[in-house]
């Protein structure tokens, strides 16, 4: 897991990868990727205020959750 700081000039709204909350997109974006680059979603602000060890933590806590359902 990676994470991708872009700048953001678009005005559109996004639904936190975190949270699930719908957020507008400020000037930059904090994007999840896989070690390849590919996107899994954006993180929202106040999501991104609590640093990046519990994004990760609440990222592995997910990715957990999955593998018990399948």
């Amino acid at each position: 897991m990676q994470f991708q700081i872009e700048c953001n000039t678009e005005k559109t709204r996004k639904v936190c990868l975190i949270c699930h909350q719908s957020f507008q997109m400020l000037a930059a974006r904090l994007i999840v990727c896989n070690d390849e680059g590919d996107g899994y979603g954006d993180i929202c602000p106040q999501c991104t205020a609590r640093g990046s060890d519990w994004i990760h933590h609440q990222l592995q806590e997910f990715s957990n959750q999955l593998l018990t359902i399948k």
